[in-house]
């Protein structure tokens, strides 16, 4: 980085609505546990629409490792859970977050994303050590960022899986961290902030929050905040700091149209750590620059995209054409109260499908 700049509760609805606090003495250890878990299948079952995109646990000490322990009970779930789950643990206050963005953030996200990739592969056309540097930088989505515990390093690490990151192929952590707020998450992103720029020891250099949600109605407002480390000297001595660079830099308005705000400004040496920085760039530079105008451009996509989704063309199969899956296995560890109902329900299939199946009819 160039040198440090010198000066996430609220479980399912269903389960815990007031402000967030540890299990009560009359509940188990870890009932939180067992919410999680139980939010896991929600999603696996595409029954968490109601649900916001931000859903905080308070766990006690050692209840990730249970959380951890019931998904390695059930095989289907645990793949799932890893292929389509976002989620963060913070190790220091045991705050484990499960991400749900929507459509628009997505899209939203992945638009910027390729902007800056494009705006790299253009820097690595040249000839010179910027081009090299640029060759070795790549965004990385949702990428898990692991940083250990501060008060006991040997601890679980914490866990957090940004909406986008760009990585160099040198570096241990991002240097470019981009995050798209909304309601809850946006009470919580400067602390996140905080978290990857401290807890990386200031190797990531910038992290950026992207502000869609509306405020009043009808708004349609979009802001921009950038945080920067930042070297303070003390009495006491030296303190590594986070400090905003950019505060809520307004790139829409509530009308929905473009300001002439300058937009998202980075350099590409904030793209990694500033020893390897210095040692692959040394004084080159090249700026990475996205306009209010092009901000504005891929949010206005990614909305027309989620309005029309319904709307759009797709396959039309007759109605009198029959879908099959396979039919799914219980869980390897089931009570011995559900065994029998298992097998009966399991009977019954094979029985259907001898049945039905025409795949096995004789011709």
């Amino acid at each position: 980085m160039a040198r440090p700049q010198s000066q996430k509760i609220t479980p399912p609805s269903s389960f815990i609505r007031p402000p967030l606090t540890p299990p009560s003495t009359h509940e188990k250890p870890f009932s939180q546990a067992s919410r999680v878990i139980a939010l896991f299948h929600e999603i696996q079952a595409g029954q968490h629409n109601d649900r916001g995109p931000w859903t905080e646990f308070l766990l006690v000490p050692g209840e990730f490792d249970e959380v951890q322990r019931l998904l390695d009970r059930d095989e289907e779930l645990l793949g799932f859970v890893k292929d389509k789950i976002r989620y963060d643990y913070d190790a220091e206050n045991h705050l484990l977050v499960v991400r749900m963005p929507t459509a628009v953030h997505e899209l939203f996200i992945a638009r910027v994303e390729d902007a800056i990739l494009s705006r790299l592969k253009s820097i690595r056309e040249g000839s010179d050590g910027t081009a090299t540097f640029a060759q070795k930088v790549n965004p990385a989505r949702s990428t898990e960022i692991r940083f250990p515990a501060e008060s006991n390093p040997s601890d679980r690490k914490s866990k957090h899986e940004p909406d986008t990151s760009f990585w160099h192929d040198d570096a241990q952590y991002p240097g470019v961290i981009i995050e798209v707020a909304y309601s809850q998450k946006r009470e919580r992103l400067a602390r996140l902030a905080e978290d990857y720029l401290l807890d990386s020891d200031a190797s990531v250099q910038a992290v950026v929050g992207l502000d869609i949600d509306y405020g009043k109605k009808g708004s349609r407002k979009a802001t921009l905040t950038v945080w920067r480390a930042r070297v303070c000297h003390a009495n006491t001595g030296d303190e590594l700091r986070v400090e905003k660079k950019v505060n809520d830099g307004v790139f829409r308005d509530d009308a929905g149209n473009a300001t002439d705000y300058p937009g998202l400004q980075l350099r590409l040496r904030d793209f990694a750590y500033e020893e390897l920085v210095q040692e692959q760039l040394g004084d080159q530079d090249e700026e990475i620059h996205l306009s209010s105008r092009q901000l504005c451009q891929f949010l206005d996509a990614a909305e027309r995209k989620e309005q029309q989704s319904r709307s759009l063309g797709k396959h039309i199969i007759p109605p009198s054409l029959k879908k099959r899956k396979r039919s799914k296995t219980p869980p390897e560890e089931i009570g011995s109260g559900d065994e029998a109902q298992y097998i009966q329900q399991e009977r019954k299939v094979a029985k259907r499908l001898e049945k039905d199946d025409c795949d096995y009819e004789d011709k």
